[in-house]
């Protein structure tokens, strides 16, 4: 429900406004949504009638749309995308629509309204019995009184975008909260990324004004609440196993062949396969020259970040942050706010991709992903620190209680956040203000926020200008690869924090812990960056190497547990790339001290 995750051109057309707006919407573009619909291209509508015979009416289905939407002042191309959601692409309608459903022969529900029920049966009977009660018994009457009961039901009690008649939040009507459209909680989704693609397709100019209702809440959380089901979005260099290995134009050994690798080529994974289709796991790959295509999971291995620079950069526009480059086949993992700072990873490689330039960043929680390399400006660190051309500096927290990040400068203003000493802050703005005996500084924290913090006190400064490059933490059996800290199965917290003093670290549920083992899943902050610890020998996390790790690697062959990337990297003590039965006879073996473990 957090409207922050959709505040992205993929879904941000559930917020559109759905009423009639003139001079928008053509049969064109109508004829565009519906063009997998095959049942509804003809230019003459026939239909079945209650007596069994054969009806027809001299307009096309897009004709009835329109007019529909004028009448009831609704945006036709809504009408469109609702019915095509309803009853779905393909050669023929749902039974709710056909008018040959058994005791409701010539009766038409196209929006589904009143369909709801145990059981499918129970569910379309309820629908078509709405439709006889209403008199719908050809398909314009039924797709004009279904527009009118969208538009006195919801559109005009105040649920007027597809997020709000999902999420009932708006008491208009005088209630809240039960009031819903439609049952799939990404309905609202879907359908607005429908629309936008309708607005693509037919050349119409996505640069003229848009009318969106975006939902504010109040006492909603500082940071965005993180998405369900994010699991298989990735991104990450991977490499192939096989001798040969064909990519696909989608998840089939039927698909049209895209390119052949050959073993041992390098390439990017955005997605990892989590269902089999034809009997196989599919991931999602991006080519060297910005294809992207479909392959078989067992024929690639995971490899360490693949990267060409280490710089760090500031955002000069709120561009979106993608798992892999280009704006088509991907998908956007968060927006950065002007002036969040990141660091540049990659840049140079993906070139005029959907007509964009990519490079490759790290954000300070550990993410990583691909922006528009316009969006993003390179700083340079020099005597007097660390600037951008626009003026921007890095600055680092350095007290030791911390900082209050507030939303006006002041020590009675409301606290927006807080930073920990050794976080990273972008300075916008110096000396705004000083208020209470302080002097304020505009900054942007590292995951965005915009706010004041105040430079210091009598005792000593509180943030100061960053004269240092990237962090990174390396050891004797610890080192960094990309966003993740690799350790040996001996690394303690001690021995991270001898490398690191300043190093914050987590358990997997988000404690801190300053004595003992670390384990895999757990997180290591320092200066401003998060990285994710991946100890080898321990897919369990509990930080020591014991048979619950080799019996949970046994009970993942046999399809009886699962394991993330984090946990397959530690489980691959063998170091093939694979998580096979030799990792855990290693593991075993490393408890009898008849073998070793280390990366």
């Amino acid at each position: 429900m957090d409207p922050r995750n959709s505040l992205y051109e993929d879904y941000v057309f559930q917020f559109e406004s759905l009423k009639w707006v003139d001079g928008v919407y053509t049969i064109a573009g109508i004829n565009k949504i519906l063009s997998d619909c095959k049942y509804l291209q003809s230019s003459k509508i026939t239909y079945t009638k209650t007596d069994g015979k054969t009806g027809t009416i001299n307009k096309s289905y897009a004709q009835v749309i329109m007019e529909a939407a004028k009448e009831n002042k609704i945006s036709a191309y809504h009408l469109a995308a609702r019915i095509r959601q309803e009853q779905g692409p393909g050669n023929s309608a749902s039974s709710t629509a056909t008018g040959t459903y058994s005791g409701y022969k010539g009766y038409y529900n196209y929006f589904n309204i009143n369909a709801y029920g145990s059981g499918s049966s129970t569910i379309i009977k309820n629908a078509l019995s709405y439709a006889k009660s209403k008199g719908w018994t050809d398909p314009e009457k039924s797709i004009k009184g279904g527009a009118k009961f969208v538009a006195d039901e919801y559109i005009n009690q105040g649920q007027s975008t597809l997020y709000l008649q999902k999420f009932d939040v708006d008491n208009s009507d005088g209630s809240l909260y039960w009031h819903q459209y439609m049952q799939n909680v990404s309905a609202s989704k879907t359908e607005g990324n429908t629309i936008l693609g309708t607005y693509k397709s037919i050349n119409s100019k996505l640069d003229q004004a848009f009318n969106f209702i975006i939902p504010v809440y109040k006492n909603m959380p500082v940071t965005k609440c993180p998405q369900p089901g994010s699991q298989s979005i990735v991104t990450q260099n991977v490499q192939v196993t096989d001798n040969e290995l064909i990519v696909r134009s989608s998840k089939s050994t039927s698909a049209s062949k895209v390119e052949t690798l050959k073993k041992g080529a390098k390439v990017l994974r955005i997605e990892v396969g989590t269902t089999k289709t034809n009997g196989y796991y599919w991931d999602k790959i991006v080519l060297n020259n910005g294809k992207k295509g479909y392959v078989i999971s067992s024929g690639l291995k995971l490899l360490e970040d693949i990267t060409n620079c280490n710089i760090r950069g500031i955002a000069i526009e709120p561009g979106n942050v993608r798992n892999g480059p280009g704006t088509s086949g991907t998908v956007a993992i968060t927006t950065l706010t002007v002036g969040q700072n990141v660091t540049i990873v990659e840049k140079n490689k993906y070139k005029n991709i959907d007509g964009y330039d990519w490079s490759r960043i790290y954000l300070s929680d550990g993410r990583q992903g691909y922006i528009v390399a316009r969006y993003i400006e390179e700083i340079t660190t020099n005597s007097g620190g660390t600037t951008s051309s626009s003026g921007k500096e890095i600055v680092k927290v350095v007290t030791s209680s911390g900082l209050s990040v507030r939303e006006h400068p002041g020590t009675n203003q409301k606290i927006l956040t807080y930073a920990d000493k050794g976080d990273y802050l972008t300075r916008v703005e110096k000396d705004v203000s000083r208020d209470n005996g302080y002097i304020w500084d505009k900054i942007i924290t590292d995951n965005g926020i915009e706010g004041y913090v105040a430079r210091g006190d009598s005792d000593g400064p509180y943030i100061e200008l960053v004269t240092t490059g990237t962090t990174t933490i390396t050891g004797t059996g610890i080192k960094t690869s990309g966003t993740n800290v690799i350790c040996n199965p001996n690394i303690t917290v001690a021995n991270i924090k001898k490398v690191s003093p300043n190093a914050v670290i987590k358990n997997a549920s988000g404690k801190e812990v300053t004595s003992g083992n670390v384990g895999t899943g757990y997180t290591v902050k320092v200066d401003g960056r998060t990285f994710t610890i991946r100890k080898i020998g321990d897919p369990t996390g509990d930080g020591g190497i014991t048979s619950a790790d080799y019996v949970r690697i046994k009970n993942y062959l046999r399809g009886k547990a699962s394991l993330n990337a984090n946990q397959s990297y530690a489980a691959d003590v063998t170091k093939d790339g694979k998580v096979t039965s030799a990792d855990y006879v290693r593991i075993k073996n490393y408890l009898r001290k008849k073998a070793s473990i280390s990366f």
